[in-house]
């Protein structure tokens, strides 16, 4: 398992949040059950991507990694809590685990088919959402795509929910703006979905292929 630094401070925080509630997060978040729709989202989203693996970035539980895996794709989990991710990759018995920062990925370029960052980058403040953006950029193949989740319609800054009642950073996102973000590192917005769960909303993005236009 590699691990990396950080170069967010808040992100110990954050960390040290999962960490004291892995068990209760695991428990709410490693089935679809609570989450409508999402299943077949990322089921149509897998049978659009060239062959190769898929990274899911922010694995939390592995809910997606294990869907991966279901379809016949090698599946590479990476989470910034190392407890989390210790328990996950021991739960779905996958030696592909990373324990890394999405600011800054510990990959090589141009590895991954697709990647999964299923409500991530809303944990990073908005001058550091290109930093992470690049690294999909960078680690995705040409022709490679990344669903990523966010949220809209509320206000940026620490927040903790009676289910969560431990602090996370929440940075919301109008979909344009959070498209003009992706634009902006070359990756092409493929789709942008509204979600009908609450306030998520979902990117598909696409790293062009040689010669491609952004």
């Amino acid at each position: 398992m590699t691990v990396t630094t950080t170069a967010w401070p808040g992100t110990a925080r954050i960390r040290q949040s999962y960490a004291s509630l892995a068990e209760q997060y695991t428990a709410m978040t490693a089935s679809y059950s609570r989450f409508p729709g999402l299943q077949q989202e990322l089921e149509a989203f897998l049978v659009t991507l060239p062959d190769g693996p898929v990274l899911d970035l922010g694995c939390g539980a592995g809910r997606d990694a294990h869907l991966t895996s279901a379809t016949g794709r090698t599946a590479v989990l990476a989470d910034v809590t190392i407890e989390l991710l210790t328990a996950t990759a021991t739960r779905l018995a996958t030696p592909h685990a990373v324990c890394g920062d999405a600011i800054a990925l510990p990959f090589r370029q141009a590895c991954f088919a697709g990647i999964i960052a299923s409500g991530v980058l809303l944990h990073l403040p908005k001058p550091y959402t290109a930093a992470a953006l690049t690294g999909i950029h960078r680690t995705l193949r040409p022709g490679g795509r990344a669903l990523i989740s966010m949220k809209h319609g509320g206000r940026d800054g620490w927040r903790t929910t009676e289910e969560f009642p431990a602090p996370r950073w929440f940075s919301y996102y109008e979909p344009e703006e959070f498209a003009d973000a992706c634009r902006a590192v070359g990756l092409r917005v493929v789709h942008l979905d509204k979600s009908t769960r609450k306030d998520w909303f979902t990117a598909t993005t696409e790293r062009p292929p040689s010669g491609g236009g952004g």
